[in-house]
């Protein structure tokens, strides 16, 4: 697995840079950068990490994220599968924060806009008729354009957002930016262990030697570094999948208890409640309704 990366964007003399991205799966490692960046799901399922939130996205799902916050999309296992069907797709756009001069954003006027890129560095998923619109926007870019075309798009783009009252702030406030490569290339270690292992229930012994620390010292470091505990970590990793799970619908919620790694059916549904905000029955018939 890659260490966490930090990317440029080396096209400096553009507007911004456009990726259409056609993969077996994300780019599964975390990671930041100096740009800010706006992802549209075309294809996919999996989890999003955004600071210290973690969530299921589908096809549809479309994030602003601001300069230097952590994120990954960690695909479901069909799609590392070396014969597999399955394929990611997104649209990325990556350009400056400061891509109208430092100045613009101290205009009066442009207080909603500068809003925007405050709450950006949280993470911003967007819903509704807001999400509809931006994707029509999104999918008509071409990065063939001239400077000046690209500019009007990308400020239609952020005018939209800017507006929108259908969005939602991923990370919360109490997250920390680690700024340290190589702290978050530990961290990406240890988030990539659990991931692959929380079936079996990685014990904290485990997980920190992957960090080199003694117990009692990763409990903290990983306090800090993620803004919740090693269990509530590995719980939501387990419920995360379980959502999955439900909406494939091809297991009774008894048995998904056990496939992702609880052993108590009382506790599952416990934790299921606490982070999703309703039981697993409920879960699934709210999006097996919806299909």
């Amino acid at each position: 697995m890659k260490p966490l990366l930090k990317i440029i964007n080396k096209e400096q003399q553009d507007v911004f840079q456009l990726m259409r991205v056609c993969e077996p799966h994300f780019f599964p490692a975390l990671h930041f950068h100096p740009e800010c960046e706006i992802m549209l799901v075309l294809k996919g399922t999996g989890i999003r990490f955004v600071g210290d939130s973690m969530e299921r996205f589908q096809p549809g799902d479309l994030v602003f994220y601001g300069r230097d916050i952590p994120h990954f999309y960690r695909n479901d296992r069909s799609f590392y599968q070396q014969v597999s069907d399955s394929a990611a797709q997104a649209i990325v756009i990556y350009f400056r924060e400061d891509f109208l001069g430092k100045e613009f954003w101290e205009l009066p006027k442009n207080i909603q806009l500068k809003k925007l890129f405050t709450n950006s560095k949280r993470g911003i998923k967007f819903t509704g008729k807001s999400k509809t619109e931006l994707e029509r926007q999104i999918k008509r870019l071409d990065d063939h354009k001239d400077s000046l075309a690209k500019l009007i798009d990308l400020l239609s783009i952020l005018q939209v957002m800017a507006n929108s009252k259908e969005c939602e702030l991923l990370s919360s406030r109490g997250f920390v930016l680690p700024i340290e490569e190589n702290e978050c290339k530990r961290m990406n270690d240890v988030y990539q262990h659990i991931i692959n292992h929380y079936v079996s229930n990685p014990s904290l012994e485990e997980v920190s030697a992957i960090a080199n620390m003694s117990p009692s010292a990763f409990c903290r470091y990983f306090k800090q570094h993620s803004n919740k505990t090693y269990t509530q970590f590995l719980n939501e990793i387990k419920i995360g999948n379980a959502c999955k799970l439900l909406i494939d619908n091809k297991l009774p919620i008894s048995q998904i208890c056990f496939e992702v790694g609880f052993n108590n059916f009382t506790h599952f549904n416990g934790q299921f409640r606490r982070i999703i905000g309703v039981t697993p029955s409920q879960y699934q018939r709210q999006h097996l309704s919806m299909s």
